[in-house]
């Protein structure tokens, strides 16, 4: 079943480009994962294949949306 999970850069991070957002998901740094239940941390390594991830950069006032063509790869 597809899903939508909104992050955010964890540890302070932020980003100037959707271009950078992304190298850190592929590289699987870690991100905070914003959901109603709370917030966790968690990397691309946590999702499955289908599911749409929408990174929050430039002090939170942008969005880059990236769905997973595989388990744990953009």
């Amino acid at each position: 079943m597809k899903q939508y999970h909104t992050l955010t850069p964890a540890y302070g991070r932020d980003y100037t480009s959707k271009a950078k957002a992304e190298a850190d998901l592929n590289g699987g740094k870690d991100f905070v994962l914003n959901s109603p239940q709370g917030t966790t941390y968690c990397s691309v390594r946590d999702f499955r294949k289908g599911d749409t991830l929408n990174v929050r950069y430039k002090k939170q006032r942008n969005v880059a949306s990236f769905t997973l063509k595989e388990d744990g790869e953009l």
